[in-house]
C-alpha cells in the first residue's frame, strides 16, 4: 500500500487530472460499497492481501479470488479496493429500451499505466448478456470484452475502466502463486549457504531435472522452494504445477528451459493437425479462440455467425479477412472433417449386438481374414461387399456399412397429436410445475376437460405422468417445494475446467470449521448429575483429511468456539490454515473471528447456505465420528430417535455414564491412534501418512510458525462491541456489568480516557486493557464471585435479574454487586452449580490434553505389549462395559 510521498509520485507519473485524484483519494478513505455474500451458487471469500496489508473480498472463489492472488503478486499493481462507489451506467437494454442506473464494479485498481474500475464476469455470462442485444458488454475486433457504458463514465473523470473474462484466469500460474507465497514473504529466511550449495552442485551436472529427483535427493523442500523464489532456480510458472512434483521439470535458468523447449518441439510430430482452407461463405466452419464457429448469412459488410451454442455474433467483413490472414481464424482440423464426425457417432451409437454382427458379415466378406468358418447366401455377400465399398468411399471405413440399422427401424415419431402434448405442456407448467401446484391426478383431469372442449381425444393418466416424466424433476420439485427440498436431488457439480482445487494442494492451505451436537448423554464429573449433550467444533485439514483441532463444549456455538479452536490449533501444530472454509453460521461472521483470521493472514470462504455437499469433508467425519465412536458408547442417543419405542430402562438419560474429562482422554485417543492411522477411501493411505508425504514435499515452513505465547492468547480473545472502554478513575473500566481494576490507573493521563479491552469469556473475573504500549492484567471488583463464570451464565443471571426486577416494579440500574448477590441466592443456586460444573469440566478436560499428550509419547516408547494392553482397556472403556462405580 503506498503512502503519501509515493501516492504523490503515482498522481505525477500517471499525469492523472485533478477529478480523477479526487476520486482516487475518496475511494481510499471509503468502506466498500457493500459486503459480499454466499448465494445459492457462489462461495464469497475474504482475501489477505500481502500487498494491502489488509483483507480483501471477493464474490466468487472461481473468478474474483484468482484475479486478486494475481494481483496481489504482479509488479505492476499497486493498491486494490474492492467494491468502491458506484458508477453510473447508461446504456441501451436487451429491450431496446435505454436503461440507466447505479452498479458496483468489483474492483478499482492502482496499477501503472492504468487507474480506473475492473468488473470481473464469467465469459459464459458476458456472452449470454452481449447475445440478449444488451450494449452492456460488447467484444471489441480483438475479441477482448468492453464495457462501453462504464468506459462513458471514468473518462469524464480522466481514469478507465475494464471487463475482465474469466477466461483470462490462468489457474495454474494461481495454483502456483499460492504453493509459492510463504516463500515470497520477506520474513523467510535465505536457505543456508551449504544446503543452496548442494542444489547449484547438482543442477551443474545437469541442465533441467524433476522436482521430485531433487526432494528424494536428502535436500529440504524449503530449500528448493525459497531457491525457486529467488530466480536461483527456473521452472515454467505459468504451465507446471510445483504441486505435481513428479511431472514439474525444475531447470538450471532461464537459458536451459528454452533450450529445453527447443528439444521436445524438435523431437515430436506437430501437435496441430492440417487445417483445411477457408472460404468465407455459408455454412463454412473455422475455429477461433479454440471455439467452433459457423458462418450463417454474409453480407455486404457484416458477417453473421454461430458457435456450438447457437449463439449469434457479428463481425466485419474486413475484419475477419485480416483475422484469416495472421492466423487468428483458421479452418478445422482434418480430423474435425464433417465425415468423419458422421462416422464417429455411427461408432458411438452401435450397441455389442451390432458389433457381433458387423464382425460376422465382415468374417463372411473376407474369409482369408478370420479363424472361423462362416458362410452366407451369394446374395447376401453381395450386398455386404457394395455396403463396405459405399461406406470405405464415404466414410473413410467399410466398416460402418456392415453396422446393422435396426434400431432405425419403425416409426419413432410420438402417436399422441401435438395438440394434446401442448395442453398437457400448458397444465404442467400453470397448474404442476407452481408453489403448492395441483397434484398429478387433479393436472389430469384439467387436461381431460380441455381436450373435451375442443374435440381432442383425452390422453391416459399413463401417458400424462410419463409427460411429466420428460421435465427435469430436479427443477419440478425446487418449483413446488423449493431449493431445499431440490437440493438432496440435484445433479452432483462436476467441474470440468481447470480451476484451483477444492482440496488444497498441499497440507495446512485448507481447512474446514464446523460443529455438531454430540449425539451422547454426559454427567457430572462429581455430582453425576445429567448434563445431557455437548457440542464438538473441529477443524479438518481439506487435503490430507488430518483433524487439526477440536473443542469439547456445552454452550452453543458461538464465536468462542471458533476462536477457541484456533487457539488449540495453533498450540498443536505452531500453524493455522492459509484458508478457512466456514458456513453461513453467525459465529463466523463475527468481527472476533474475521480479525483473528485477518492478523494470522489468512483467508476465510463461506460455502453456500444449505448447501452440506460444499463442506462434505467435514460432515463426513462426523459420520464416522458417530458409526465408529460415539454411537458404541454407553449412554449413546441411538434409542431416543425411536421414542416410541424406547423402554425406560433403556433410556440414555439414565445410562449416562461419561463425564467430559474421560470422553476428552477417549475422543483423543480415537483421533490418534484409530482415525488418523486408518487409510482413508479418498487418500489411499491413512490421514497421518498422507500428512507425512505431502509436509515432506510441500515444505515445513518454519518462517510461518506461530508461536503459543501470551499475545497470541490475547489476540484470541474477544473484545466488546465498541472495542474500548472508558476508565474511571476510581473503578477502572467497565465491560459488561463488571468493573475491572489495575494499579496503573492510578496515573492521572489514564483518567477519562479509551483504551482498548479482552476479556476471556470463560472466567469473568479477569480481563486485559492496553495502556501505552502493552497489555495490562486487571481483576473484577468481585474476583471471588466471578471466578470461573462465564460470559454466557453472567448475561443469563443478568436477563433473570432484569425480569425480576420488572415484575417487582424496582427501578435501578444493574450493577456487580447486584448480579453477584443474586448468584448467592438458593433460586439460582441449582443452575449456577450446574453452569459451574460445566465450566469445571470444560477447563478439566483442557488440563487433561496436556497430560494426554505427555502419556501418548509415553506409550510410542512403550514395548508393543504394554501398548496393545492399554489399548484394550481404553476399548473397554469405549463400548461402556463397566459399571456406575
Amino acid at each position: 500500500m503506498l503512502n503519501q510521498n509515493e501516492l504523490a509520485e503515482y498522481f505525477q507519473r500517471n499525469k492523472l487530472s485533478a477529478d480523477a485524484i479526487k476520486t482516487i483519494n475518496h475511494i481510499r478513505t471509503s468502506e466498500p460499497e457493500r459486503r459480499v455474500e454466499s448465494g445459492s451458487t457462489n462461495v464469497a471469500c475474504q482475501y489477505s492481501s500481502k500487498k494491502m496489508k489488509m483483507t480483501i473480498q471477493a464474490e466468487s472463489h472461481t473468478n474474483e479470488l484468482a484475479a486478486l492472488v494475481t494481483w496481489d503478486f504482479d509488479d505492476v499493481t499497486r493498491e486494490i479496493y474492492d467494491q468502491p462507489q458506484k458508477v453510473k451506467l447508461s446504456y441501451l437494454g436487451k429491450n431496446g429500451r435505454r436503461s440507466t442506473h447505479l452498479s458496483t464494479p468489483d474492483y478499482f485498481l492502482l496499477q501503472e499505466g492504468f487507474a480506473g474500475w475492473v468488473e470481473c464476469k464469467p465469459e459464459k455470462k458476458l456472452q449470454q448478456i452481449a447475445d440478449s442485444g444488451s450494449e452492456r458488454f460488447v467484444r471489441d475486433y480483438n475479441g477482448k470484452w468492453r464495457c462501453p457504458p462504464g468506459e462513458a463514465y471514468a473518462e469524464k473523470l480522466g481514469l478507465k475502466f475494464i471487463v475482465r473474462s474469466s477466461a483470462e484466469n490462468n489457474f495454474i500460474y494461481v495454483r502456483n502463486l499460492e504453493f509459492l507465497a510463504d516463500y515470497f514473504d520477506v520474513r523467510c529466511p535465505s536457505p543456508e549457504p551449504t544446503d543452496a550449495d548442494k542444489v547449484i552442485e547438482m543442477m551443474s551436472q545437469q541442465a533441467w531435472v524433476l522436482l521430485k529427483s531433487l526432494i528424494d535427493c536428502d535436500i529440504d523442500a524449503d530449500v528448493i522452494y525459497k531457491m525457486i523464489a529467488d530466480n536461483s532456480l527456473y521452472f515454467n510458472i505459468t504451465q507446471d504445477l510445483l504441486a505435481e512434483p513428479e511431472r514439474t521439470i525444475i531447470f538450471r535458468d532461464k537459458q536451459a528451459a528454452e533450450a529445453y523447449k527447443i528439444h521436445i518441439m524438435s523431437s515430436q510430430l506437430p501437435a496441430i493437425s492440417p487445417s483445411r482452407a477457408l472460404n468465407i461463405a455459408v455454412g463454412q466452419s473455422f475455429m477461433w479462440d479454440g471455439r467452433a464457429w459457423k458462418i450463417i448469412n454474409v453480407g455486404d459488410h457484416d458477417i453473421f455467425m454461430e458457435d456450438a451454442d447457437k449463439a449469434i455474433t457479428n463481425l466485419g467483413k474486413n475484419v475477419i479477412v485480416q483475422m484469416i490472414k495472421d492466423g487468428v481464424i483458421t479452418g478445422l482440423p482434418e480430423e474435425e472433417y464433417p465425415e468423419r464426425l458422421i462416422a464417429e457417432q455411427l461408432v458411438r451409437g452401435a450397441s455389442p449386438e451390432d458389433y457381433e454382427h458387423a464382425l460376422y458379415r465382415y468374417r463372411c466378406i473376407f474369409p482369408e481374414n478370420s479363424d472361423e468358418s462362416v458362410s452366407a447366401s451369394p446374395r447376401a455377400l453381395r450386398k455386404w461387399n457394395s455396403l463396405y465399398r459405399h461406406s470405405a468411399a464415404t466414410y473413410g471405413s467399410g466398416f460402418l456399412g456392415l453396422l446393422p440399422k435396426i434400431h432405425n427401424r419403425g416409426n419413432r415419431n410420438r402417436k399422441i397429436d401435438q395438440k394434446v402434448i401442448a395442453i398437457m405442456d400448458s397444465v404442467i407448467e400453470d397448474h404442476y410445475a407452481q408453489a403448492g401446484g395441483k397434484s398429478k391426478a387433479r393436472c389430469w383431469g384439467e387436461v381431460s376437460l380441455q381436450c373435451e372442449e375442443l374435440g381432442l381425444v383425452a390422453p391416459s393418466e399413463k401417458t400424462f405422468k410419463s409427460q411429466i416424466g420428460r421435465y427435469s424433476q430436479n427443477e419440478i420439485k425446487a418449483v413446488r417445494e423449493g431449493e431445499k427440498a431440490a437440493y438432496s436431488e440435484s445433479e452432483f457439480f462436476w467441474r470440468l475446467e481447470l480451476t484451483t482445487p477444492r482440496h488444497g494442494d498441499r497440507p495446512f492451505e485448507i481447512a474446514h470449521i464446523d460443529h455438531t451436537e454430540l449425539d451422547i448423554q454426559f454427567v457430572g464429573s462429581k455430582r453425576g448429575e445429567n448434563l445431557q449433550k455437548a457440542w464438538l467444533t473441529v477443524m479438518i485439514d481439506a487435503n490430507t483429511r488430518m483433524v487439526l483441532a477440536w473443542v469439547l463444549m456445552f454452550d452453543a456455538p458461538s464465536y468462542r468456539s471458533c476462536m477457541a479452536v484456533i487457539r488449540n490449533c495453533v498450540k498443536r501444530h505452531g500453524r493455522v490454515p492459509k484458508t478457512i472454509i466456514v458456513d453461513q453460521g453467525s459465529e463466523f461472521k463475527s468481527t472476533y473471528f474475521d480479525c483473528l483470521i485477518a492478523r494470522l493472514e489468512s483467508h476465510k470462504k463461506m460455502r453456500p447456505g444449505s448447501k452440506p455437499r460444499f463442506g462434505s469433508i467435514v460432515e463426513r467425519f462426523f459420520g464416522i465420528n458417530n458409526q465408529l465412536f460415539i454411537h458404541n458408547l454407553r449412554g449413546n442417543n441411538l434409542g431416543l430417535q425411536k421414542p416410541r419405542s424406547l423402554s425406560k430402562s433403556h433410556d440414555p438419560r439414565k445410562l449416562a455414564v461419561w463425564t467430559l474429562p474421560e470422553f476428552h482422554e477417549a475422543f483423543d485417543g480415537f483421533l490418534n491412534k484409530v482415525y488418523s492411522k486408518c487409510e482413508h477411501s479418498a487418500l489411499g493411505v491413512s490421514p497421518e501418512e498422507a500428512m507425512a508425504i505431502g509436509m515432506k514435499q510441500s515444505g515445513i515452513r518454519k518462517h510461518v510458525l506461530i508461536p503459543y505465547t501470551r499475545d497470541f492468547i490475547i489476540m484470541c480473545l474477544p473484545s466488546t462491541r465498541k472495542g474500548t472502554a472508558k476508565v474511571e478513575p476510581s473503578r477502572g473500566v467497565k465491560i459488561g456489568y463488571i468493573y475491572y481494576w489495575t494499579p496503573e490507573f492510578r496515573d492521572s493521563a489514564y483518567a477519562k480516557t479509551d483504551v482498548e479491552v479482552r476479556y476471556d469469556p470463560f472466567n469473568m473475573s479477569v480481563a486485559l486493557v492496553w495502556l501505552k504500549n502493552h497489555w495490562a492484567d486487571c481483576r473484577s471488583e468481585l474476583a471471588a464471585e466471578f471466578e470461573g463464570r462465564t460470559e454466557k451464565e453472567i448475561n443469563n443471571a443478568t436477563q433473570e435479574l432484569r425480569a425480576r426486577m420488572k415484575r417487582d416494579g424496582t427501578r435501578r440500574g444493574i450493577n456487580a454487586q447486584i448480579i453477584a448477590n443474586y448468584l448467592r441466592e438458593t433460586t439460582s443456586t441449582e443452575q449456577g452449580l450446574l453452569n459451574q460444573q460445566r465450566q469445571l469440566d470444560t477447563q478439566a478436560a483442557s488440563n487433561l490434553q496436556v497430560i494426554t499428550s505427555y502419556q501418548s509419547k509415553q506409550l510410542e516408547s512403550a514395548p508393543d505389549s504394554t501398548k496393545q494392553d492399554v489399548w484394550q482397556n481404553l476399548t473397554i472403556k469405549m463400548i461402556g462395559e463397566f459399571d456406575n462405580e
